[in-house]
């Protein structure tokens, strides 16, 4: 039986926690809103604290409403979704703020108001869903089969289980319809779900993504070749919704829990579709990495224009530069822009992305950041300033004594995780830069996540 304790949440912190205490002893809280008070149950016992999950809500926030979907909060999609969305704002304000002072440690930067996002919900350009035969029940579908097809999100603490969903709130509604017929079709085809215990089965995960003008692509990814029965289920979709673009199904024969495989085959349609920002167009292929929320993309890539005040004359590095959006974006601002990115498919779609818009200043290489930063190979050439847009993890410590080491005077930091952002700060201030603002954007609603940009220019 596991410890209950009665517990008041405190501050919050980053993944959708809350800093709070129990006997003297520092407690993070899970499932709770500052001020609110609970019966937690004791998760775990570490040296420096304890981790706990809130179980029953003693006193509820004034903030709490009813959420509008019966998953939650069982699937772990959304974290906030029974949060009022002006305290969900005001929460991930407050954990970027958090994050630069306590692990940043730096007190005296401009701390600007987050940037909200209008559209609450059905802003998801791109979903991922798993197949299982193992279904996960809610409270409300207790007695139901657990065997079966199941097609949704993976079950928390289960991973060979998933939870099936009719339909999910952060995507379109278009993609709601085109998931809930594909489901349908799949279901009724006999096609057996990927079973991770046992390894058998063919149905392993279904990624849809909607372009800005309204193009479905569909990714399905199977154990093994079986194009005939695909095929079947591509055309009576393509003759029911005209605007798939691309059918593509990608063989994942390995153990391996991921959506990638080693060949992905077109169906229907073409290989690729085009999306836009800002009037850029961008071609995208079956894996390609793109920013999910079309709404508020361009706000965060307008701001890393105002923080670096270009002139037109710079030379800008781009690190982590993806399929080349933000170089690409910023290109008609400056001089020149070479971004670096480990993967070399990304990198083939930025110079092709290039092309296709008629942009000539750009130019991409492949590299790993460590390696490119022991080997002294990123400062070949002198740049004016710095855009770095890393993964969750952050920069490695070698790539900041890089960084540190270039002398250049101005670096704009994009981060998707402030814990990580907030410890890269601290060496950059460490190695002679200083945080000057700090904007953060809300591009996920009803989840914890928030991205933040940071201003640092290097010390006379």
């Amino acid at each position: 039986m596991k410890q209950l304790i009665e517990i008041t949440a405190g501050k919050p912190i980053y993944g959708g926690k809350c800093l709070s205490e129990y006997e003297g002893r520092k407690v993070m809280l899970e499932r709770a809103l500052p001020g609110e008070k609970v019966l937690a149950y004791v998760k775990n016992k570490k040296s420096g604290y304890i981790e706990a999950v809130a179980k029953e809500i003693l006193e509820k926030s004034v903030h709490r409403k009813e959420s509008d979907c019966r998953y939650y909060p069982t699937c772990g999609g959304c974290k906030l979704r029974d949060v009022e969305y002006d305290y969900q704002a005001w929460i991930k304000e407050e954990v970027v703020k958090d994050c630069i002072r306590r692990i940043g440690k730096v007190t005296d930067c401009g701390m600007l108001p987050i940037i909200k996002c209008e559209l609450h919900n059905n802003y998801r350009n791109k979903t991922e869903f798993t197949f299982s035969k193992l279904r996960y029940y809610t409270e409300e579908e207790k007695g139901l089969e657990e065997e079966g097809f199941t097609l949704g999100f993976h079950a928390p603490k289960f991973f060979s289980k998933a939870i099936d969903i009719e339909r999910c709130h952060l995507q379109p509604d278009l993609t709601n319809r085109i998931y809930h017929a594909l489901r349908e079709k799949l279901k009724a085809s006999g096609l057996e779900p990927y079973d991770v215990v046992k390894h058998t089965g063919f149905l392993r995960y279904l990624i849809l993504r909607k372009t800005n003008a309204g193009e479905i692509m569909i990714n399905l990814i199977t154990k093994a070749k079986r194009f005939n029965d695909i095929k079947k289920v591509a055309d009576e979709m393509c003759e029911e919704f005209p605007m798939i673009a691309s059918f593509v199904n990608t063989i994942n024969s390995g153990l391996a829990s991921t959506a990638f495989g080693e060949e992905s085959i077109l169906i229907r349609g073409s290989e690729t579709v085009i999306d836009t920002i800002g009037g850029l167009k961008f071609e995208l292929s079956c894996n390609t990495f793109f920013q999910v929320n079309p709404e508020q993309v361009t706000k965060l890539y307008d701001k890393i224009i105002e923080f670096s005040e270009f002139n037109g004359s710079e030379t800008v590095l781009d690190l982590y530069c993806g399929v080349g959006t933000i170089s690409l974006y910023i290109s008609h601002k400056v001089k020149k822009v070479v971004g670096f990115e480990l993967v070399d498919n990304a990198v083939e779609n930025a110079r092709r992305n290039a092309e296709l818009n008629g942009i000539k200043n750009c130019v991409f290489f492949t590299g790993d950041m460590m390696k490119l930063a022991k080997e002294g190979e990123l400062f070949k050439e002198k740049y004016d300033i710095i855009i770095t847009d890393p993964p969750r993890d952050g920069m490695h410590p070698k790539v900041v004594e890089a960084l540190i080491g270039s002398g250049v005077p101005k670096i704009v930091y994009v981060s998707c995780n402030p814990s990580t952002f907030g410890r890269d700060v601290q060496l950059l201030e460490e190695g002679g830069y200083k945080l000057l603002k700090v904007q953060p954007v809300d591009m996920f609603p009803h989840t914890f996540h928030v991205e933040t940009i940071g201003l640092l220019v290097k010390n006379n």
